[in-house]
């Protein structure tokens, strides 16, 4: 064999080897590939299609609501496929509780609930009940409505805590909207059931004169409720919550659904009106007299002045007077507040001051200065600090 041939022989037997190496490579790249990707998560949230502000459906369907949207922006980003069930009360509880649906929120605990659902580390929202009356015929206590009539929605929690506080004379409607209109067209002295579900439907339905009565008759906090069998939706429950909280996403939420802003002529009048205040203040020690202004979802505003004591830790600021004096005249539906020195400027709320706003309604607008002339609203739960979740204050009913 001449040279030529071995030459030809050699890169024969070269080629078929490079190939078998390659083949080899594919087949064992082949073998080893990568998995197919997972498949998203299905998570089907089940929810009251008629419990506006919360949970309900726009016309032609479209699922809106604070909860909603909150549950929205919990799975955002996440390997989910979030799909959406609007259903009656009584249907979510069915198929929360026989897995055809992963969660449903607005659910206030309670031990039977509690063995039968997983629920969130935080609450969502207060789901408090109140009774609501006409401007004209205020309370200043619900005791006061013994022997009045009162309308309510038929089969709901509101209608077990009448019944269990005695004394009222009850007419019960199909729904939420029928038992309001009774109460605009006086066929009731007053109204019971969820505080933000009745204000969202006055506002609907452009009732004015109607505001919520002295305290809550029942502080009832609402959770997020998850089937038993799906720890992993809680687990991206509670971490979802942690994180709009401290993004500021949940207030931005929920000033979007229940706060009531200020119209820049409420926010001149009740600096005026504090202005005034500061004049009777009480500050013998440090010469620095304050006042405040409160503003009620009923319209009225109450002031206060500072009143200071040789114990300093008894001090009163002008807020918290202002604000005793909306209470004690069975406002406590606070809309908006500011307080101001002697010289009218705004001055920034205290911790104490925050605290105790906020213990009236998370919403409620404190008017502050960011610049010189610059004013802006903030609201009570903002002011808190940012890792601050809704706080419980409820006691587990039977």
């Amino acid at each position: 064999m001449d040279t030529r041939q071995c030459v030809r022989h050699v890169a024969r037997y070269c080629i078929r080897g490079i190939s078998a190496f390659f083949l080899c490579l594919f087949l064992t790249a082949a073998t080893y590939a990568a998995p197919a990707p997972t498949p998203p998560l299905k998570v089907i949230y089940g929810f009251d299609r008629e419990f506006a502000p919360y949970s309900f459906e726009l016309p032609g369907g479209k699922p809106t609501g604070f909860e909603v949207e909150l549950v929205e922006a919990i799975f955002r980003g996440r390997h989910v496929n979030l799909q959406f069930r609007p259903l009656d009360w009584d249907m979510v509880m069915l198929e929360l509780s026989g897995g055809q649906i992963s969660l449903a929120t607005g659910m206030v605990r309670t031990k039977q609930r509690m063995s039968m659902f997983l629920f969130g580390d935080q609450p969502t929202i207060p789901g408090n009940i109140r009774f609501f009356a006409k401007n004209r015929n205020r309370v200043g206590n619900n005791t006061l409505l013994r022997g009045q009539t009162v309308s309510v929605e038929k089969g709901s929690y509101a209608l077990r805590l009448m019944e269990q506080m005695g004394g009222l004379i009850i007419k019960q409607y199909n729904s939420k909207t029928d038992a309001i209109r009774a109460l605009y067209n006086d066929e009731v002295i007053a109204y019971c059931g969820p505080e933000q579900n009745a204000y969202h439907t006055l506002r609907r339905l452009k009732f004015t004169g109607i505001s919520a009565l002295g305290t809550p008759l029942s502080l009832s906090d609402m959770y997020i409720a998850v089937n038993k069998d799906k720890a992993d939706v809680l687990d991206m429950v509670n971490k979802g919550m942690r994180e709009l909280v401290q993004t500021g996403e949940y207030e931005r939420l929920f000033r979007k659904w229940f706060v009531v802003e200020l119209a820049d002529a409420d926010v001149q009048m009740l600096v005026e009106a504090a202005e005034k205040a500061a004049v009777t203040a009480y500050a013998p020690y440090s010469g620095k007299g304050t006042g405040a202004a409160v503003l009620t979802m009923t319209g009225e505003v109450f002031t206060g002045s500072n009143i200071e004591n040789a114990q300093p830790a008894q001090n009163l600021s002008a807020l918290r007077v202002a604000l005793g004096k909306a209470a004690s005249a069975g406002n406590m539906e606070i809309r908006g507040m500011v307080t101001v020195d002697a010289n009218g400027a705004i001055l920034p709320p205290s911790a104490e001051d925050r605290q105790t706003a906020y213990e009236f309604n998370r919403g409620a607008l404190f008017i502050i200065e960011t610049g010189k002339g610059i004013r802006e609203t903030r609201m009570a739960g903002e002011l808190l600090p940012v890792t601050a979740l809704p706080v419980s204050n409820e006691a587990l009913a039977e």
